[in-house]
Formats: structure tokens, sequence, C-alpha cells
């Protein structure tokens, strides 16, 4: 398994950016999920598709914070469902913007869409690779997200996306609401 700074990049910067503590984060195998948990984080697909299926809603995105230079994007964000609002993942996203076309550059700084959605909506071919899965603590900013108790243990993962030639696109952090 990769070492825990390296498994939660871009996590960690993020939250130093704003000025908070990391959450309490412990590895656990993928057969340690809960069902549901392990349905929507352990695949080598895209996860706004799952979350779609899943919640039978189309997916957007509400960015917590960014930066951004000439090669890579940082974001924090919330995926939410569509028509009901509920938020249904946190997300923290390094994307390397060298590996895209100006239009889709643009799209993704955007910030309207998951990245997962305008791969797809752009016919870009990818895969996910999962690095590892964990258990998260909330801390206020997810109790605040999720509206949840600190005492319900989230469930997450780290994943790259990687294009055909296995060149990477982006390193994800990804938090489910509870499940």
């Amino acid at each position: 398994m990769t070492s825990a700074p390296d498994l939660l990049h871009p996590l960690p910067a993020l939250y130093a950016t704003a000025g908070r503590e990391l959450p309490r984060i412990e590895t656990i195998e993928p057969s340690s999920l809960p069902p549901v948990a392990r349905r929507l984080l352990a695949h080598s697909g895209d996860m706004t598709s799952k979350l779609e299926e899943h919640f039978g809603d189309e997916i957007r995105l509400r960015v917590i914070q960014c930066e951004h230079t000439a090669q890579h994007y940082h974001r924090e964000v919330v995926l939410c469902c569509v028509k009901s609002g509920l938020p249904v993942e946190y997300g923290a996203i390094e994307i390397n913007l060298s590996a895209f076309d100006p239009g889709l550059r643009a799209e993704i700084i955007e910030a309207q869409l998951p990245l997962g959605g305008l791969l797809n909506r752009h016919g870009i071919r990818y895969r996910s690779e999962p690095r590892g899965f964990f258990k998260v603590e909330p801390c206020h900013l997810l109790e605040e997200v999720f509206s949840c108790a600190a005492i319900e243990p989230l469930y997450g993962r780290a994943n790259h996306l990687v294009d055909a030639d296995g060149k990477t696109l982006a390193r994800i952090v990804e938090v489910l609401r509870p499940v």
C-alpha cells in the first residue's frame, strides 16, 4: 500500500491552505468497507457514473476552494445531486491540466461538472486506479458538508485517473456521505 502522505495527496495541502487540521484517517482493505461503500468505491470505473446510478440523479460540483497554475489545478469540492441538492461526496483533486486540450482545460477550470463527467462527455478513454481505501473520522468540514455527527465513520478512497497510455490525469481523494 502507498505511504499515507502520498496516498492522501492533494488533501493535506488543501487542508493546510485553509488552515484546517486533517481528520483521523485509517487505511483499510476494500473487504472492510461496508457493502454500499464497497460498491461505490472499489472499482476501476469513474465515480461520477457510479454516484449518478446509485442516487438516480445527475451530479454537479460545489467548489470549496481551488487554485491552479498552467500545469496543475487543485480543488476541494462537494459533489451534489442536481434535483435534491444532496451532497454525496467530498473530494480533493489535483488535475494535470497539461494532459488536456485548451477547450477541455477551460471546462475543468470552470468547475461545473466533475472531471469524470467531463471526460465521459468528451469521449476521453481513461480508467480509475484506486491506490487505497480508508475510514475517516469526520472533521468539522465533513460534518458540515454531510450534516452528520462525528461518531459516524465515513469511507473513501485515494484514486488516480489515467489515460489509455497510463499517464496520470488526476490524483483524487474521495469521501462518501454516510452510507
